[in-house]
């Protein structure tokens, strides 16, 4: 999948687990027309729905977290059991979060205080941009296969195997070599989308990188099932 449910490095590297603390959502979005919202958090295989009020687009959230995960804001139809349309999703990490913009443009919304989603975005930016270039070239690719071009398929074949081999991948790594320290180095590939070409080996690399804590943690664990 190309983007996590369909689902971002610049800090502190002093910073490491969040174990045992809260965060704080705090929002002002312009053009709310229920009086709350809905939040889906995503911990896992788990699923848990927590519903927010909201008053002339002020809104604010607090809970308890143990390691960062992804959530999704859901604007509430003013009928009954129906929701009108995403509001915003990222990653939450603990501390003070703060979300501004419009609620008619997705784009608009921005926001602040969570270096874990700040990281796993720039990373998704940059894998999206080298996927964009590979796309082009597999339809290229798929168009020399009709024409039964074997000289050309195979040429644009070994740049295709170059884009996912010698960039993607080791892009996917250099993130996690600069996090290592960090639970985002351990959060980012389990967000990433080349699990169907990281292999057993890939995956006990990107293991390694990491530092002893975060290979305890829940993403860390996770990383080191898929060595298996």
């Amino acid at each position: 999948m190309k983007y996590i449910l369909n689902a971002y490095m610049f800090f502190c590297l002093a910073s490491v687990c969040c174990f045992g603390q809260t965060y704080l959502i705090k929002g002002k979005v312009e053009g709310l027309l229920s009086d709350s919202l809905m939040i889906l958090k995503f911990k896992g295989e788990n699923i848990e729905a927590a519903k927010i009020n909201v008053s002339k687009g002020f809104f604010k959230f607090k809970d308890s977290i143990s390691e960062p995960y992804f959530i999704q804001m859901l604007k509430l139809s003013n009928e009954a059991g129906k929701t009108d349309g995403k509001l915003t999703e990222f990653l939450v990490e603990s501390g003070k979060i703060t979300i501004k913009g419009s609620s008619d443009k997705y784009e608009s919304i921005k926001i602040k205080g969570s270096k874990a989603d700040l990281a796993l975005k720039r990373y998704l930016e940059e894998d999206k941009s080298l996927q964009k270039k590979w796309d082009t070239l597999y339809t290229i690719y798929e168009d020399y296969v009709l024409k039964e071009d074997t000289i050309n398929r195979k040429s644009v074949g070994q740049t295709l195997n170059n884009i996912t081999f010698e960039q993607r991948v080791p892009l996917l790594k250099k993130y996690v070599r600069q996090y290592n320290y960090n639970i985002i180095g351990a959060l980012i590939p389990n967000f990433c989308t080349l699990q169907e070409v990281l292999k057993k080996e890939d995956y006990l690399e990107i293991y390694n990188l990491l530092d002893e804590k975060m290979r305890k943690t829940n993403y860390g664990q996770s990383i080191f099932e898929k060595t298996k």
